[in-house]
C-alpha cells in the first residue's frame, strides 16, 4: 500500500515538474468582465488563469453578440506586465452565420513542452455549417506557441480523414509539433 501511494505521489510530481505550467487558477475568471480585461468579443465564454514559470496570464475566449449577422470567436492571452494585464496574443475565427463557432474547453491542453518557462497550448474549435444544431463542417486545433497561432484542421470536404495545416505550421519546432499532433490525433473530434 505504501509503495503504491509513494508511486502515485512521485508520478504526479513528475507530471507537474515536466509540464512547468505552475498553476491553472480561476481567480476572478468566472466573473471576469471587459472592465478587468479588455477582451475583443462582446461576451466572455471561457477564461482561465495560467501561471507559468515566467509569467502570470489569463486566457480568454469571447464572441461577438448573439444575433449578429456573422460569428466571431476570439482566443486571447493577457500577460501581466508591471501589475497591468496587456494583450499578448490574439486569434480570431469568423463564420458568416451567427452561433456557428464553438470553443470546446474540455479538449484543450496547456503545457511547457520546450521547457522555456512559457506555456504552449492547443485549443479546439468546432465550426458548424449553419448554427449550433447543424452539422460540423470543420474542426480546428489552434496551437499557440511564442504568442503565434498555428493551425491544424480536418474538414467534411474529405470526410474528416486528412489533417490540413496553416502555412506557418512547418515553422513549429519538432518537439512542439509532435506533442500537439499526438494530442490532436488522440482526440475524438467528430
Amino acid at each position: 500500500m505504501k509503495k503504491n501511494l509513494l508511486f502515485l505521489i512521485l508520478s504526479t510530481a513528475s507530471i507537474f515538474a515536466n509540464a512547468q505550467v505552475g498553476m491553472i487558477t480561476s481567480k476572478f475568471t468566472q466573473n471576469l468582465t471587459k472592465n478587468e480585461l479588455n477582451f475583443s468579443g462582446d461576451r466572455k465564454l471561457y477564461a482561465v488563469g495560467i501561471n507559468d514559470k515566467n509569467t502570470e496570464n489569463y486566457f480568454v475566449v469571447s464572441k461577438n453578440r448573439g444575433g449578429a449577422d456573422n460569428d466571431e470567436l476570439y482566443l486571447e492571452k493577457f500577460t501581466r506586465n508591471d501589475n497591468v494585464f496587456t494583450k499578448s496574443f490574439q486569434y480570431k475565427l469568423t463564420h458568416p452565420i451567427n452561433k456557428s463557432l464553438a470553443f470546446v474547453d474540455n479538449r484543450a491542453s496547456y503545457s511547457d513542452i520546450d521547457k522555456d518557462g512559457n506555456y504552449e497550448s492547443i485549443s479546439i474549435i468546432d465550426e458548424h455549417k449553419n448554427g449550433p444544431e447543424s452539422e460540423v463542417i470543420r474542426v480546428v486545433g489552434m496551437i499557440m506557441y511564442n504568442n503565434t497561432a498555428y493551425e491544424v484542421w480536418i474538414s467534411k470536404e474529405d470526410e474528416f480523414s486528412k489533417n490540413h495545416y496553416s502555412e506557418n505550421f512547418s515553422q513549429l519546432p519538432n518537439s512542439i509539433k509532435e506533442h500537439f499532433l499526438k494530442f490532436w490525433d488522440g482526440l475524438n473530434k467528430i
